[in-house]
């Protein structure tokens, strides 16, 4: 019971390092990312029973049971799950910094472009002459 409750704690700190690292105006993606980092990692199944008297004999029958018939089935199936799992959390992560990076740009140039649109500001306070002409 202890080991459950120090696993709980530790998750939700991290849970609430993740959600301070990614500040008050964090985006939809960014906090989806956090939630995906989450489940990212499947986990054997613990074998236990809530019942009083004859619980820790059908956990132990469970442990023995997964052990004997079920531990050679299900840990590669496991670890496949968890290699697809980083593999797709990373692509994601990637894919959501590239968008930032391009947003960014995208403001960038746009804010040239309204400069530009402007037209050329002069020093003295001239007007700017016309091309064609003296």
């Amino acid at each position: 019971m202890a080991a459950v409750l120090a696993g709980l704690r530790a998750g939700v700190r991290q849970r609430q390092a993740e959600l301070a690292t990614l500040g008050a105006a964090a985006e939809g993606a960014r906090l989806a990312l956090a939630e995906l980092r989450r489940h990212e990692v499947l986990q054997e199944p613990v074998a236990a029973s809530p019942r009083p008297l004859v619980g820790r004999w059908l956990g132990f029958a469970r442990r023995v049971f997964f052990h004997l018939f079920g531990k050679w089935y299900a840990r590669p199936l496991l670890i496949q799950q968890n290699e697809y799992n980083r593999a797709v959390t990373r692509v994601l992560e990637d894919l959501v910094a590239a968008q930032e990076r391009l947003s960014g740009e995208t403001a960038r140039v746009g804010q040239r472009l309204e400069r530009l649109e402007r037209g050329p500001v002069l020093a003295s306070g001239d007007e700017p002459r016309a091309s064609g002409g003296r």
